[in-house]
């Protein structure tokens, strides 16, 4: 991949950043959709593209051969929401920010970088530098947030309407896995922790009791019934961030829940985004104990039968379908697999490859677990993309699923050219120039780069 081709995938992800598509605004996830769907026909005549009845984007190839590997690529649309005073100066979340080193908004990582993979594969096919075969191209409608998960249909859909193959299957989910570091690193896992999400309603005193009961449960939001915050309500603030990347004992709502007093109040996170710590807490007093709903999660590889059992005899709503809460390891059948020899065998200038597993949950573990059991033999999810993970520790923070979200270009052509090696070692891809009549498609003004 020279820097010319690079340049395409960085336009790719340009325009895709360039649709904001919160999770709670599906018309804002449509209009991406539409122009991604027109996108992928624009550029592959060889396949067909439409929409599953959760509103995925399907693109297939007409002519697979199910007696050779199938490959799906993944990546989701949706992004988390994001308070533009939270963010450091000259960054907006919604208004794209770049220079020679960074791209800066929200989604750029999570997880548009990894859209911008597919549509960057599918332009070069276009463009007649590169063929594909057997490869599967999917955009999920929603991943963030309460409700469905889009990917359910998929996971039911799949070898169904879904195709799979006779040999081996692989579903690769484009998460952002690249940690900026000297040497970089590219992570890939074939294991996730679950994701339980509870709310429970009580005064503060026995909220205390529970939590105290519930060691690794962290809490992502608070509110009492009663309006506020008012103006004379105290303020703490932390970094927030990723639910995953802050454990419960950094977390500074954990304290002050636990130091509270039965006629205090606490404001802080939102429901809706039970995956973000707040960065901010409002506490205050009222004349009397408040009932407050606390929402808190669970990130680890316990069971349902296990989270069963750590909630015996506390009243409390999922916020999150328990069905599709559990995590997913793939590690034992994955590590014998000629594609994990492949994957930890690969040298690339400036990057590291590592196994380890995803600290959160991506649509690997839905589709997973929305699948007919008969179709996980030789099934095979794996979670690796080029978009950065968070950046704690850099002044100003840089938070996937807080502010300042940064894609960082260095690691990320590395991470690109390392997604190319990995799939022409799974022979979907070749870059081998095109015969003449192959490198005749036309894109829309509109569309093209």
């Amino acid at each position: 991949m020279d820097q010319r081709d690079f340049e395409i995938y960085l336009e790719c992800l340009r325009r895709v950043v360039g649709f904001p598509t919160l999770f709670t605004r599906p018309d804002q996830i449509e209009m991406a959709m539409a122009w991604c769907e027109t996108f992928f026909a624009s550029n592959l005549r060889d396949y067909r593209s439409y929409r599953d009845r959760n509103s995925n984007l399907i693109v297939c190839p007409l002519n697979l051969d199910p007696d050779q590997d199938v490959i799906y690529l993944s990546a989701h649309m949706d992004t988390v929401d994001a308070d533009a005073s939270e963010w450091d100066k000259p960054f907006l979340p919604f208004s794209l920010y770049e220079d020679a080193q960074q791209m800066v908004a929200r989604g750029v990582s999570d997880c548009k970088a990894g859209i911008a993979f597919e549509l960057f594969l599918a332009r070069l096919a276009g463009m007649g530098k590169m063929k594909l075969s057997n490869l599967i191209f999917t955009i999920t409608f929603k991943e963030e947030g309460p409700g469905m998960k889009s990917a359910c249909a998929i996971g039911e859909n799949f070898g169904h309407a879904l195709p799979v193959s006779r040999q081996d299957t692989f579903f690769i989910v484009l998460e952002n896995t690249m940690t900026v570091a000297n040497p970089s690193i590219f992570s890939f896992y074939t294991a996730e922790r679950g994701n339980f999400v509870i709310r429970v309603s009580d005064k503060i005193d026995r909220l205390q009791r529970i939590l105290d009961h519930l060691a690794h449960w962290n809490p992502v939001s608070i509110r009492p019934d009663l309006e506020g915050p008012g103006s004379d309500c105290r303020i703490a603030t932390q970094k927030g961030g990723h639910v995953c990347s802050v454990p419960r004992g950094q977390n500074i709502l954990t304290r002050i829940i636990e130091q509270a007093r039965a006629n205090d109040l606490v404001w802080a996170g939102d429901e809706s985004n039970f995956s973000v710590v707040p960065p901010k807490i409002y506490t205050g007093r009222s004349e009397r104990p408040a009932t407050h709903h606390l929402v808190i999660s669970n990130r680890s590889f316990d069971t349902i039968e296990d989270v069963h059992a750590q909630l015996k005899g506390i009243t409390y709503t999922e916020v999150k379908d328990f069905s599709i809460s559990q995590g997913m390891n793939f590690d034992d059948v994955f590590s014998s697999h000629r594609l994990s020899r492949i994957l930890k065998a690969s040298q690339v200038p400036g990057l590291n490859i590592c196994q380890t597993y995803n600290i959160g949950a991506s649509d690997a573990t839905i589709v997973t677990r929305c699948m007919a059991p008969e179709f996980k033999k030789r099934f095979y999810p794996i979670v690796m993309g080029p978009g950065t993970r968070s950046q704690r520790d850099k002044i100003p923070p840089r938070l996937t699923h807080g502010k300042n979200e940064t894609f960082d270009k260095k690691s990320g052509e590395a991470g690109v050219e390392f997604l190319l090696s990995v799939l022409t070692a799974l022979s979907c891809v070749d870059s081998k120039q095109w015969d003449e009549d192959s490198r005749g498609v036309k894109t829309p003004s509109h569309l093209r780069f």
